[in-house]
């Protein structure tokens, strides 16, 4: 069967970051500090709970989470704080606070519900009694920020990725937190998100019990990785498959509760759907505007709900069948709308460039204006590969950022053969609106987040500040307080475009 878009929910104010479903009641959160309970009401639509909003948090809200029972909800902030709400009454029935009080990234229930675990910017992992609302072990190991977490669905062990780019399992019995094993390069990038398979093996031999899980997941190198996770007289983790369809960073991926889905979404603004079984692509979801930080399926499996940048939560489902022309995609094969990979030369050819063939390439996709600097400073194919917005305005003396941004975007797209396939806000090919900081119109090379839930240059919104203004310059209402986060996502995803 298709996805289809059912419904779109617009009451965020902020980027959505995280959500998920616990029945038929879905949790959303956003940078502006609220986390929103919607119910899914007679018709098959979402309605906001009279609960809602819950409010508590001083500055945005990273990630949310329901316990297995549903009777309970977490959210986690860039405050250092993590509360955990009544789901029914949205009374708050605890604020754990972080011991370093760094920004709070990532949260995951044990299966069990008797522990929450968090990833911080401190580099530590968190373990929380939830009977007693009580921190009980710092798991340290990470050198960067811990990004994901996720326990297995015995909730016997527990997996974290770091922006580093590592993966680390945990033995999360009895709270002593030992690692056992860690993956330094899972994603050499910096790993984004991580989830369990709801199946698994466990069987009894020689008196130790031997475990077989599946682990997903994803980062900034637009994969999702799948592993085999093996416990018992030796821990191992081993590839599984790679799933490669995002052209951009995946933020998020989640199995469906029966383990047959496996859904991923990211800095392309499009949400994936795989056959968590082989591998294969099954649907490519497009309707956000930016990109999507988040998804998650709802308990019964029919139900996707994907929040964004855009500030909106779509909600999708399944459809009825249609027709299918030819072959799907084979299990981990990036593909194009079209269906086929597009012929464009690999990094390695171009790397081995001469200076002459450079300047034949410039000719080929218009922009042999630049000919003569290229040659005169002798840009070969190595050299093309590394340049950056700052060597081709001092060193090649291009001027328009235009002409800048265009040679980027062709020299990304030999690097990345769907590059040129991503989907452009705009048809002269500049670059993403919310790139630009609303005060100075020109490209964010260090976006924070303001008190009223917009992205800005940090010295424009900081002059704008120091003026004396106490007005958003977005919507001129009052500020609350005058303290901007770091938007560390738009940077990165600002980095990937420029690199």
């Amino acid at each position: 069967k298709e996805w289809r878009l059912r419904q779109t929910l617009e009451l965020h104010t902020g980027d959505v970051n995280g959500c998920d479903f616990s029945g038929t009641t879905l949790a959303t959160c956003s940078n502006d500090k609220t986390v929103r309970i919607w119910n899914l009401d007679e018709s098959g639509r979402f309605v906001e709970s009279a609960v809602s909003p819950l409010t508590g948090h001083k500055y945005g809200v990273n990630a949310v989470q329901f316990s297995l029972l549903g009777t309970i909800l977490a959210s986690c902030s860039i405050d250092g704080t993590v509360m955990l709400w009544n789901a029914q009454t949205g009374e708050m029935m605890a604020q754990l606070q972080h011991p370093s009080a760094a920004a709070i990234r990532s949260c995951s229930f044990s299966p069990s519900g008797a522990l929450l675990a968090t990833g911080s910017d401190d580099e530590t992992v968190i373990i929380w009694d939830i009977s007693t609302r009580s921190l009980i072990r710092s798991l340290e190991g990470h050198e960067a920020m811990v990004s994901a977490c996720a326990f297995s669905p015995d909730s016997l062990f527990l997996a974290s990725g770091a922006t580093g780019g590592d993966l680390k399992l945990w033995d999360a019995r009895y709270g002593h937190g030992r690692c056992l094993l860690t993956r330094p390069e899972a994603h050499d990038l910096g790993v984004t998100g991580c989830h369990f398979s709801p199946q698994f093996e466990a069987s009894l031999a020689q008196g130790t019990l031997h475990s077989t899980y599946i682990l997903a997941s994803c980062g900034n190198d637009d994969k999702v990785r799948v592993w085999r996770v093996q416990m018992g007289h030796r821990c191992a983790l081993t590839p599984h498959y790679v799933l490669e369809g995002h052209t951009a960073s995946v933020m998020c991926c989640r199995f469906s509760h029966d383990g047959n889905l496996l859904a991923s979404s990211g800095g392309d603004k499009t949400i994936i759907l795989w056959d968590a079984g082989s591998g294969e692509l099954l649907q490519r979801l497009e309707k956000h505007s930016r990109y999507v930080p988040c998804c998650a399926f709802s308990s019964e499996g029919d139900l996707l709900a994907t929040g964004s940048n855009d500030r909106a939560v779509a909600i999708w489902g399944l459809g009825e069948p249609q027709d299918r022309q030819g072959d799907g995609p084979s299990p981990g094969k990036p593909q194009t709308a079209a269906g086929e990979v597009p012929a464009v030369p690999r990094v390695a050819t171009v790397g081995k460039w001469s200076v002459s063939e450079v300047c034949e390439w410039l000719e080929k996709t218009g922009l042999g204006k630049h000919r003569q600097v290229f040659e005169e400073q002798c840009i070969n194919g190595q050299e093309l590969l590394h340049l950056t917005h700052d060597s081709l305005s001092a060193a090649l003396k291009i001027e328009a950022l235009g002409q800048r941004n265009k040679l980027l975007r062709e020299i990304q797209s030999l690097k990345n053969p769907l590059w040129r396939h991503c989907s452009m806000p705009e048809e002269d090919g500049s670059l993403p609106e919310e790139f630009y900081c609303p005060i100075t119109q020109e490209l964010m090379r260090d976006p924070v987040v303001a008190p009223d839930g917009y992205s800005y240059e940090r010295a424009a919104i900081t002059r704008w500040l120091e003026s004396g203004k106490d007005t958003s310059p977005m919507t001129n209402e009052t500020l609350e307080h005058t303290v901007i986060i770091p938007n560390r996502t738009l940077h990165l995803l600002i980095q990937k475009y420029l690199a």
